[in-house]
């Protein structure tokens, strides 16, 4: 009986000790969301598991270091209305601590350009706000809102300002509001709208 008690209590030692986990720490990314009809990408898999999955044009690009994709966030678009699907992803810069928005082109020899994470999009350099991100298709019209400059109130939509998307835009927003932008390519370059 008691050489049943021991190895009772060992057991349950054992499986205590197995079955323990290291809670996740909260991070940036973890509130991040993508909405997306890309497949969802399993927590379990390593970085740089994820990144061995890539299209090879994002594994061309000539990415900075300091410049950490936020893996379990990654979407694709035609963003500059080319008919080739490009790479989105979420960003860090390791250097500044700022978090952006990266946009590979596929191409033969990729080109990539980031929004915030340092660089300057619409007045902002640091994007850390963002808990949204939706692919707006091409096709569709898009109006900025109009914003009071003195009082910051909403006027309204901006009808002068109307744009019919070349490409897929990226529409990024504040979970709780309805408040955001959105990045679209405008022929040339990536402009943003204000949206509410």
């Amino acid at each position: 009986m008691r050489q049943s008690l021991i190895i009772l209590l060992i057991l349950s030692i054992f499986t205590s000790c197995s079955n323990s986990t290291k809670k996740p720490d909260k991070s940036k990314s973890e509130k991040l969301t993508v909405e997306s009809d890309e497949k969802k990408i399993d927590p379990a898999r390593t970085e740089l598991d994820i990144q061995k999955t890539f299209l090879d044009f994002v594994k061309l690009a000539k990415v900075p270091d300091s410049l950490n994709f936020d893996v379990d966030n990654v979407f694709y678009g035609d963003f500059n209305g080319d008919n080739k699907k490009d790479f989105a992803s979420p960003v860090i810069n390791l250097e500044n601590g700022f978090y952006g928005l990266i946009i590979i082109h596929n191409d033969s020899n990729p080109k990539y350009r980031v929004f915030g994470a340092g660089n300057e999009i619409n007045g902002q350099t640091n994007l850390d706000w963002i808990d949204k991100f939706k692919v707006i298709p091409k096709g569709r019209n898009i109006v900025p809102t109009l914003v009071d400059e003195k009082t910051g109130d909403i006027i309204g939509p901006d009808q002068t300002k109307t744009f019919k998307l070349i490409g897929d835009g990226i529409l990024m927003s504040v979970d709780e509001s309805h408040g955001g932008g959105i990045l679209f390519w405008n022929g040339k370059n990536y402009e943003w709208y204000h949206i509410e």
